[in-house]
């Protein structure tokens, strides 16, 4: 029996870990071909086995979203391999460190949007030429989103949700969806520098956190914001 994403065609940033690579492995499970990216390729290579071990096609592609040329390489790479694009996960971004934006670094500031928005956007612009018909922008978001005390990370979700909403309402024309997911606490190496002193057995593993993800993959249509969380 088939996949539910049989013949499906996605590309998924920040692969080589955390959420990025349960949801690379619950979409090779689903049937899905895959163009997977981390900042080094090398580090994909326990993703790309599992997904091959589950007999799903899946190309490793390096991307570092604060670097335009890189974006654009990537982009490129990615649409090569798959031909067409059905979904693009935007998964990938940066932390940066918890604090009050009247001390918050520039510097870091400014890496921090550079990977989370504007890379994040850039990507999709060069991607969006080469999606079908139906397809869908999937973006992970946060419930830290526009949270005092969290920084660059906080606004660059805040603008996220904001670039979900006005691509949705742009794309809709060409029968193209487009998501923000927040799936809410994960056992993740983000969340663990986010919060230093959680245990992280208290909080769910990302595995459990595919569901909507897939869905919407194969077609849901919840909206323009998801709560991994309150999924059914």
């Amino acid at each position: 029996m088939g996949g539910r994403l049989d013949g499906t065609r996605i590309v998924l940033t920040g692969a080589s870990r955390g959420l990025g690579r349960a949801l690379a492995e619950a979409f090779a499970r689903e049937g899905a071909r895959l163009a997977l990216t981390a900042t080094r390729a090398a580090g994909l290579t326990a993703t790309l086995r599992a997904c091959a071990a589950a007999g799903a096609e899946a190309h490793g592609v390096e991307l570092e979203l604060g670097d335009p040329d890189s974006v654009d390489r990537a982009a490129a790479q990615a649409v090569a391999a798959l031909g067409r694009v059905d979904a693009l996960v935007n998964n990938a971004g940066l932390l940066g460190e918890r604090s009050e934006l009247a001390e918050y670094p520039m510097d870091l500031f400014e890496r921090v949007m550079a990977a989370n928005v504007i890379g994040t956007l850039r990507l999709t612009q060069r991607v969006l030429p080469a999606m079908a018909d139906g397809g869908v922008v999937l973006n992970v978001t946060s419930g830290a989103a526009g949270r005092a005390t969290w920084g660059a990370y906080a606004v660059s979700k805040l603008a996220l949700d904001g670039i979900t909403g006005m691509l949705r309402r742009e794309l809709a024309p060409r029968g193209l969806r487009c998501v923000a997911v927040n799936p809410g606490p994960a056992r993740t190496a983000m969340r663990a520098a986010a919060y230093p002193k959680e245990d992280p057995n208290t909080v769910p593993h990302p595995s459990s956190l595919a569901e909507p993800f897939i869905a919407i993959a194969a077609g849901a249509d919840p909206g323009p914001h998801v709560e991994a969380s309150e999924w059914r």
